[in-house]
């Protein structure tokens, strides 16, 4: 009876914690207006030429497994996003969790279609091990 109790525990706590950081748009779009859009904007179209867009951009899927990183520790030097090239730096938020850089490309994924898959918050967790 003890194991089954456990067991049924285990379940339970598995699937709120699935559903928390999985599943949390409300939240994602909160941080993504906090930390993102005074500079890719609200719409996720970016600053024309100087800012890349985010929405529907090539970028996110082509470099997909070092998305963590690149929210975390920004970036600098030349990028290219759909064909345009853009060389301003972008500051990373080394202060955003695990959980809250899966939400916000959890909600680049919904609201501008780009990365065209949902990470886990495993896949985040794994790409986060590998930042300097």
């Amino acid at each position: 009876m003890k194991s089954r109790k456990n067991l049924v525990a285990l379940l339970w706590v598995s699937a709120l914690a699935v559903g928390c950081f999985t599943e949390r748009g409300a939240e994602g779009k909160l941080l993504y207006g906090r930390h993102c859009a005074s500079c890719h904007l609200e719409n996720g179209q970016g600053l024309r030429g100087i800012i890349p867009p985010l929405a529907n951009a090539d970028f996110l899927d082509q470099n997909r497994e070092n998305l963590a990183c690149l929210i975390r520790n920004g970036m600098n030097g030349p990028v290219v996003v759909n064909g345009i090239t853009y060389n301003q730096p972008m500051p990373g938020n080394r202060a955003l969790t695990e959980t809250d850089i899966t939400n916000i490309i959890n909600y680049l994924h919904t609201e501008f279609r780009s990365p065209k898959e949902k990470v886990s918050f495993g896949e985040i967790r794994e790409q986060s091990k590998k930042c300097p």
